[in-house]
């Protein structure tokens, strides 16, 4: 008759079958908190162009570079008083600003606009930090040419 109790290697059996298991997990965990985390910092890197976007919209000198030009905010510049969006940091849905870069590219004017038309084409860029190196978004927008930043055609879209 045997004994009720297990030999010592069905017990080094179930350990490194329950070891595999728990590997397995953690992999499948690490890898779903990694991608949750870039998916988040992408959120909030498109919500940080929307922002962007309707400074353009709102003919904000800041945001609207001349035609063929470009204004870029470095790591840590964006929420800068000086030189970036003191207001950015007001809005309550962005997170760490500080860790995010952005640049607007004054394309011109569209191909399909009239001659009369005053509006230029600008694109967004805005750029993070992830463990697989910096990843970027991109957004275009149609908004006014910089001559009219300030006019009282423009002031007041909202």
């Amino acid at each position: 008759m045997r004994n009720q109790g297990l030999t010592f290697v069905e017990v080094i059996v179930a350990a490194g079958a329950l070891a595999v298991v728990l590997g397995f997990f953690t992999t499948l965990l690490v890898g779903n908190m990694r991608q949750t985390t870039i998916v988040g910092a992408r959120a909030q890197a498109n919500q940080i162009g929307v922002f962007l976007g309707r400074q353009i919209l709102e003919a904000d000198d800041r945001a609207l570079p001349a035609e063929g030009q470009s204004l870029s905010w470095g790591y840590g510049q964006l929420n800068d008083a000086s030189i970036g969006f003191a207001t950015l940091t007001q809005e309550r849905q962005f997170g760490n600003i500080a860790l995010y870069r952005a640049s607007i590219t004054n394309q011109g004017a569209p191909s399909w606009a009239g001659s009369g038309w005053q509006i230029s084409q600008y694109r967004i860029e805005v750029c993070w930090q992830s463990p697989e190196g910096e990843r970027c978004v991109q957004q275009s927008i149609i908004g006014p040419a910089p001559a009219l930043a300030g006019s009282e055609v423009v002031t007041n879209i909202n």
